[in-house]
């Protein structure tokens, strides 16, 4: 016999997530420098979607829908940050080089 089981994700469940997740970006942005005199413009604009997702956490109120979307908007974040850290991004001094700015891959049939 054929089988097959649908699991749903709760609404507590989904603002856990959140939570995890902007501490965990929070902790791998640190303190980004105060002053952006030698950052790209792909950095800075990298660092501010990191800033708005962490400055902007799913209301009380928000859908479920809505909360979903930050969570996986906060994990592509993570990836990026974490290749990031583990050297996948280095600056021309050397220093770490925060990576482009995170855009979704477009699923299957879809055109490039």
């Amino acid at each position: 016999m054929l089988a097959f089981r649908l699991g749903t994700t709760t609404r507590a469940e989904l603002d856990s997530a959140v939570v995890s997740l902007r501490g965990r970006v929070g902790a791998l942005v640190g303190n980004p420098p105060a002053g952006a005199e030698g950052m790209s413009g792909a950095d800075r604009g990298f660092l501010l979607e990191v800033t708005h997702l962490l400055d902007n956490p799913p209301a009380p109120e928000a859908l479920s829908h809505e909360v979903y979307s930050h969570v996986r908007a906060l994990a592509r974040m993570l990836r990026k940050l974490g290749a990031t850290n583990r050297g996948g991004g280095v600056g021309p001094s050397g220093s770490p080089r925060l990576p482009l700015p995170v855009r979704p891959v477009p699923g299957r049939g879809a055109r490039r």
